[in-house]
This record gives C-alpha cells, sequence and structure tokens, in this order.
C-alpha cells in the first residue's frame, strides 16, 4: 500500500502530518511502515536522523529518493511491489509540482492533501487537483484540514470544501492548530500529539480499510 503526502504549495504542514501519520499508524498497526523521502529538503529524513540522539526506538526506516535519477521509478515492479504489499508504504513530497512524481502520484493508492482556507493555499490545492486529473491518476485523494484555527470564520470554507469534495474525501476532522506539533519527532508521539491528529488519522485508516477491504 502506498500513501503519499502531496500539496503544490509548501507551509501546509505537509511533512508534519507525514511524520504524525507514519508515527501514528506505527502504533496502532502491526503492519510495517516504510518512509521515503521525495521532498528535496529533505526535512523527514533529516528529522529522523538527527531523533537517533533520543535514543528511543526507530518506529520505521526513513529512505531518500536520488535526486539525481530523472526516474526514479522507471523499474515500475518494484513501484507495484510496494502498491500490492502487505506494508504501508508512507511518500513525503515537495510542495511542489514535478514530474518526477507523475509515477507515484498515478500509482498511489491514497494520496493526502493537507491545506489551508488561505487564498494562496485554495488556490493552489486546486492547481494541484488539477496536475493529478492531468495524470489521470486513479489514487483516492483524501483533503485534510491543516492548523485549522476553531475560533475563526473561514470566509471561503463552505465554497471550498463543496469545490474540494467533488474530486475525493473530505476528512470531517481538522488538525487544529497546536504548538505541540510544532516539536513532533520520528520516534513517538506524546499524550497531547496523538490527541491532535487522532480524530482525522482515525477517519483515514477507516477509509484506507473501506477502501482496500484490510485491516490496519
Amino acid at each position: 500500500m502506498i500513501v503519499t503526502f502531496g500539496t503544490q504549495k509548501g507551509g501546509t504542514g505537509k511533512t508534519t502530518l507525514a511524520i504524525a501519520f507514519a508515527n501514528y499508524i506505527s502504533g496502532v498497526s502491526e503492519r510495517k511502515v516504510n518512509v521515503f523521502d521525495f521532498d528535496f529538503q529533505k526535512s523527514f529524513y533529516h528529522k529522523w536522523i538527527e531523533d537517533e540522539e533520543l535514543e528511543l526506538p526507530k518506529l520505521y526506516e526513513v529512505r531518500i529518493i536520488d535526486e539525481d535519477n530523472e526516474q526514479p521509478f522507471s523499474d515500475f515492479e518494484h513501484l507495484i511491489e510496494m502498491k500490492e504489499s502487505g506494508e504501508v508504504n508512507v511518500f513525503d513530497l515537495a510542495g511542489t509540482l514535478d514530474a518526477r512524481y507523475s509515477d507515484l502520484l498515478i500509482y498511489s493508492d491514497f494520496i493526502v492533501i493537507p491545506f489551508e482556507y488561505s487564498n494562496v493555499s485554495a488556490k493552489s490545492t486546486l492547481v494541484f487537483i488539477n496536475f493529478l486529473g492531468l495524470l489521470e491518476s486513479q489514487a483516492e485523494r483524501v483533503f485534510i484540514r491543516s492548523k485549522y484555527d476553531k475560533g475563526y470564520k473561514y470566509q471561503n470554507q463552505e465554497g471550498m470544501d463543496a469545490e474540494i469534495s467533488k474530486y475525493g474525501i473530505l476528512l470531517k476532522s481538522p488538525v487544529f492548530k497546536r504548538n505541540c506539533l510544532q516539536t513532533i519527532d520520528t520516534r513517538k508521539l506524546t499524550y497531547e500529539q496523538k490527541y491532535a491528529v487522532k480524530h482525522p488519522f482515525n477517519e483515514l485508516i477507516d477509509h484506507i480499510n473501506h477502501i482496500l477491504e484490510i485491516n490496519i
């Protein structure tokens, strides 16, 4: 199974949510979790290396994609094996469009798209949706509200929710703004961090189980 975290714009908390999901799924599932950092900045990988100083057990291995390879998935058999395996393969993409991602976006089982209700994030999310359409990606698109301020009235929320719901599943539970998520590491989830993500991630896992008819 391949679960890819992707957006067209940085700053939406994509890598933070990818780390949180990898940590969370490692705690609730017996399936092996593998992480692949496809972001140019390699933030996930560098954080994973940095966390070796914590002297806590690794929850998963993080590998980086060869940035010098213009076609990293030219071996389609490997990509299909990951897709069909019983393991959970989590990919973290850069916050930009890149042709190198094409095969992954086409063959992913799920593409998790964090977004905010700012005008810039809304427009870039629609650009990313359009890009997936041009690729004819059959992946399930799962939209998750990121850095959501419960006390703020977003003027474009109703229209944005209606529009993106045409193209995939919008999780009912958002990820609220939480300072605790700014200190996340790749070895554990604190109680506060787990509480911050458990509702949307449980929704996501239920959706995965429903679509693939498996139990992760």
